[in-house]
């Protein structure tokens, strides 16, 4: 499997590989008015997290480009997916992130306590596995797409194993490339089980 992103050498001329950084996400958003100098405002609370690599060492990634709305986020081929091979996508992370634009804060002075969910609600997906996550910017779009090829879009899912390198970019609107996701997923998690039992033996051995 290939390694996207840019690459570097090293002084020993080892290839050193892109790694995503450590990008923080919101989750849990809120938002809430309060009286301050007779006047009302508006606040958000939310709760900033990283991707728990520990429990998903290998995962997959999806942004939702709110253009894309109207066209189902263009992930058609996923949805159809989930709905009729709902085991294939079992124990599978995926990670839905919404962009927290400048409207949803806008907004907050217009209600109280109410939970932001970006465009989640619009989403025909229900899986134990499916992670919503809130960006604010760019920022985190940018750390998934870094040096991507010219035919990837930013609505593809991305897939990033154990070291944080990105293995792959699929179109989610195309039925071959989401059974090649999972694939390819299944395949990444097997090599980094297989070599956690490896290190395990090693351990014991000594």
């Amino acid at each position: 499997m290939a390694y996207y992103g840019p690459k570097t050498v090293s002084a020993k001329g080892d290839t050193i590989y892109y790694s995503v950084p450590g990008v923080v996400f919101n989750t849990n958003c809120k938002c809430y008015s309060r009286f301050e100098g007779g006047s009302e405002m508006g606040s958000i609370e939310y709760d900033s997290l990283k991707i728990d690599t520990t429990n998903y060492p290998v995962y997959i990634i999806l942004f939702l480009d709110g253009s894309l709305k109207n066209d189902g986020y263009k992930l058609k081929a996923l949805i159809d997916y989930v709905q009729y091979k709902p085991k294939e996508f079992k124990d599978v992370p995926v990670f839905f992130v919404s962009n927290l634009d400048s409207a949803a804060f806008g907004h907050c002075i217009m209600t109280i306590g109410k939970e932001l969910r970006g465009d989640f609600d619009s989403l025909k997906i229900n899986l134990p596995s499916f992670h919503p996550l809130l960006a604010e910017g760019k920022a985190a779009n940018e750390a998934y797409f870094k040096g991507k090829p010219y035919y990837v879009f930013n609505y593809f899912a991305v897939l990033v194993d154990k070291h944080r390198h990105i293995r792959g970019y699929y179109d989610p609107n195309q039925n071959s490339e989401v059974k090649r996701l999972v694939q390819e997923y299944k395949h990444l998690k097997t090599k980094d089980e297989y070599a956690n039992t490896l290190k395990k033996n090693d351990l014991e051995q000594k």
